[in-house]
């Protein structure tokens, strides 16, 4: 991936220099974007992207993760255990981060977020339109893949059908494998962690009930820097959270849905048609279709064919052309 002009790091639950934040482009560019990739990745998978963004948007643009999903010397990825708080607390450092590289004021913000980057990305989103932080609210959102609710005091909200019973089997089946093998992890062994980790994918695969097709396992084994298997049980976590808001226990994590006002807070949307499953909530992708088709402002649906989870490195140059056109319109 092409090196960052600058790295700068930022805390995270109280924690100074808990993560970093790649740079890419001018600090007096008109625009700035913060982009966050999910599971299972660190800076790598957005840095070709981000720094293209930069050169055709001209755009200051910063690369981060979720927290402990990068490797470093002076701080290992399992250093400590995160929660879903602990995350977007972590964006909203992030942000400040990047706001304070800019050094044009007036810059416009935005964020680009992918896989379970898009929770983060949103909660902060909603948090910083309810608390006033002006310099904070991006001033658009571009969500690769995923996109979950829509806002619970929204109106009009389309009607959607029940998830068949193979969506079901797929969608949990994989998420509670992920979040047993972090589980484990923690509490039992590691190494009994990447055995169950192996137990549970070889017959997910066998059966066909991974989410994901084969053009998204090409990505993973491109990597410049192949991830080892402790790792991903360990960047497992936030299915743990996931399982745990489902069945009511702990705090409910307040803001993960879009924005109330999809014109002042644009959402851009892009999907890959090569999966077994969407990881769209249908409203919420009727209510962005509804909002392009009508006009009410810069939100939109991009389907984008031949690619997979990972469209904006299967499909770059489309992907790429979209977002530079949402950020300079919006």
């Amino acid at each position: 991936p092409p090196a960052p002009r600058k790295v700068v790091t930022h805390p995270v639950s109280g924690e100074p220099d808990a993560s970093s934040l790649y740079l890419y482009g001018r600090s007096d560019a008109p625009r700035i974007a913060i982009l966050c990739a999910g599971y299972p990745d660190d800076h790598e998978c957005f840095q070709a992207f981000a720094s293209k963004l930069a050169k055709e948007a001209d755009c200051l643009t910063g690369v981060t993760c979720l927290p402990g999903y990068e490797d470093r010397e002076d701080r290992p990825f399992d250093k400590r255990e995160y929660g879903l708080e602990d995350v977007a607390g972590g964006m909203r450092e992030a942000v400040k981060a990047l706001r304070a590289e800019s050094t044009n004021a007036d810059a416009k913000l935005f964020g680009i977020f992918h896989d379970w980057g898009v929770f983060p990305g949103l909660i902060h989103t909603n948090r910083t339109i309810e608390d006033g932080s002006k310099d904070l609210v991006p001033d658009g959102v571009v969500l690769f893949d995923v996109l979950i609710a829509p806002h619970p005091k929204a109106n009009d909200v389309p009607a959607d059908r029940r998830d068949t019973l193979h969506e079901t089997v797929v969608t949990l089946t994989y998420r509670a494998i992920f979040a047993s093998a972090y589980l484990i992890r923690r509490y039992v062994s590691k190494a009994l962690a990447q055995v169950a980790f192996i137990a549970g994918m070889i017959p997910l695969s066998l059966m066909r009930l991974s989410p994901t097709l084969d053009i998204d396992a090409k990505v993973l084994e491109k990597r410049h820097k192949p991830v080892s298997l402790d790792r991903i049980t360990y960047m497992a976590y936030p299915y743990v959270s996931m399982f745990k808001e489902m069945l009511g226990i702990g705090s409910n994590t307040g803001g993960a849905h879009l924005p109330l006002d999809l014109v002042n807070t644009p959402v851009l949307y892009l999907y890959g048609t090569e999966k077994r499953v969407m990881f769209h909530d249908r409203r919420s992708l009727a209510m962005l279709e509804r909002e392009e088709k009508e006009g009410r402002g810069k939100s939109g649906v991009v389907k984008v064919e031949k690619a997979g989870h990972y469209l904006y490195l299967q499909q770059e140059e489309l992907c790429l052309k979209e977002v530079v056109k949402f950020v300079t319109d919006a």
